[in-house]
């Protein structure tokens, strides 16, 4: 989020999807290819499924991150984010029927609530005076484009691994947004090269691409979506943290307020969380 904010007055947000697909692309394929994992494609039978991740998770909610970083800031992005895991929970409750228990809804609030505070600057009655620009909507919409990658990753990880379907995934997106990245290169933003957007670019292309993409989809699958989708509340501490060593942006009392209260609300999640392989041990044993 910090990158693509810096990279804004650079290049656009299509060029910067492009790029760094086409290095996860090319890392993806030498990587299928060396572990002789090319032929598990073919296990791959709901293309359809597997379109819609793309195109919501991998392309839309990239889209949607990079534009709206435009207009808004790295961490109204990320507290924005925050409220990924109680979208993520709603869906995953309608389409894949996963019980939400009495702790999971007591830690959502607390992250919540700490987001609020965040937002509010330490006092609630500053959100009635909040106001919200098009770059925070372009966030708000990505949300949901998150949510619904990451049920349908759940349920296409059921048959086929996280490294084939996190690399198709990313394949698959190459295709469709390298052709936008040459056409805004050549008739919307002209890209302005430097060392510091070179290297910017490198790292998203390695870590949020490559790296992010696989660890995520892995957890995903162990955990589910849900459970998942709670430990995205601790991205608002990463970047505000960030933010303050790289943006000049000042720490203060109701960021540490907040953020305790959002990265408690995970850690409890995950404490009283007992996933349903374990009850069945128990009862065998």
């Amino acid at each position: 989020m910090i990158l693509g904010r810096f990279l804004k007055d650079f290049i656009g947000p299509w060029l910067i999807m492009s790029v760094r697909l086409l290095i996860g692309g090319v890392i993806f394929i030498t990587l299928l290819k060396m572990n002789g994992q090319l032929k598990d494609i073919r296990q791959i039978t709901d293309w359809r499924l597997l379109i819609i991740m793309v195109l919501t998770g991998v392309v839309g909610y990239q889209a949607l991150l990079y534009y709206g970083l435009h207009w808004t800031t790295s961490i109204n992005t990320s507290l924005i984010s925050a409220l990924i895991p109680l979208v993520t929970a709603f869906f995953a409750a309608i389409y894949l029927k996963e019980k939400l228990d009495f702790h999971h809804w007591i830690a959502a609030c607390f992250s919540i609530l700490g987001l609020f505070i965040v937002l509010g600057h330490g006092d609630l009655l500053n959100l009635y005076n909040m106001n919200f620009n098009i770059g925070d909507l372009f966030i708000f919409i990505s949300v949901f484009f998150w949510a619904i990658y990451s049920v349908i990753g759940k349920i296409i990880m059921n048959r086929i691994s996280p490294f084939v379907v996190t690399a198709m995934g990313v394949i698959l997106a190459m295709v469709i947004v390298f052709p936008f990245g040459i056409i805004e290169l050549n008739y919307i933003q002209q890209a302005v090269w430097n060392e510091k957007v070179v290297a910017s670019l490198i790292f998203i292309s390695i870590g949020p691409t490559v790296l992010s993409f696989l660890f995520w989809n892995k957890g995903v699958q162990l955990i589910g979506p849900s459970r998942a989708s709670l430990f995205l509340n601790t991205v608002p501490v990463y970047t505000i943290i960030l933010s303050a060593f790289f943006q000049d942006d000042k720490l203060h009392q109701y960021h540490l307020f907040g953020l305790a209260l959002i990265i408690g609300g995970s850690i409890y999640a995950s404490i009283r969380y007992k996933p349903e392989t374990s009850k069945l041990v128990e009862e065998t044993d």
